[in-house]
This record gives C-alpha cells, structure tokens and sequence, in this order.
C-alpha cells in the first residue's frame, strides 16, 4: 500500500552551465508532498515559482518529480509545461511549453542517482539540454527531501 501524501521538506539547487554566458544557479526551499510507492519507487510533488529578471514576471509551475532506482521523470503543469525523463547515458525528446509558444526539447542524462527513502531521500541529475536541435546548456539538480515532524522535536 502506498503512503499516500507525506508532508516533506525541499532542498533545490540547480545550476545551467552554458558556453558563452556566466552560470545560472537557482536555489530554493519549499514544502511538498512525498508518496512511497510498493514497488520502492516514490514520487514528490511541489509548487515552483520562479522570477524571470529580464521580464520581471514570475512563472509558476506544479512539479511531479517520480523517482526509481534508474529512471527519473519531471513533469512541469503550469505557465511552462514539460515532461523530461532521466536514464543514465539515454536521449529524451519531448515538446517546451511556455506562454510564447512551444520548443522541440532534447534532454540527454549523463548521470542519475537517487537515494529513496520514507522520510528522507535525494536525487541528483546530470543532463544535456537542447531546443530545437541546437545544444542550450548543461545542467545539474540536487534536490534533497527531509519528512516534516508533527509536534515537537525529540
């Protein structure tokens, strides 16, 4: 049976490295929801907000990251909507949706690792990005998950 919905706290870094321009780390904590599946595999849901600088708007997006032992899939609902799966060493293609209209999206996993677990886990990727054919950045996320406490600590 699976443990539906456990309030979990998020740990987020991420950084886009790219050829002609400085990194571009964002870092953040927010609160999500963690269920652990019987098959040993989990998935975290979280809101992400993030402010773009350039247009000063902030985006929002609903985050569904379901972790497995050599799989991970993230999935974005929101003003930018997209799917990108992470196997170690595979090619993912899938469609960018943003408010001013969609990209072709590439997305190659040099390393996936996740440490799952039911009141504490993380995940860690390692990826190449590309829009339209042409390469865009490459990228690596860290995100750890520790189980809220009721009541005091002890």
């Amino acid at each position: 049976m699976a443990d539906e919905n456990k309030p979990v706290l998020i740990n987020l870094l991420a950084t886009a490295r790219y050829d002609q321009a400085p990194d571009y780390p964002i870092q953040f904590m927010t609160r999500g929801n963690l269920s652990m599946l019987p098959n040993g595999e989990a998935v975290i849901r979280y809101t992400e907000s993030l402010h773009d600088e350039e247009s000063g708007e902030t985006m929002t997006a609903l985050v569904s990251l379901e972790m497995g032992k050599s799989r991970v899939t993230m999935t974005r609902h929101g003003d930018v909507t997209n799917t990108m799966v992470f196997v170690p060493q595979q090619r993912y293609e899938g469609v960018y949706q943003t408010p001013y209209g969609e990209m072709n999206m590439g997305v190659f996993a040099r390393d996936v690792s996740c440490m799952i677990g039911p009141d504490k886990g993380s995940v860690h990727l390692k990826y190449q990005l590309d829009f339209q054919g042409a390469y865009a950045s490459t990228n690596e996320l860290h995100l750890e998950y520790t189980a809220e406490r009721k009541g005091k600590a002890q």
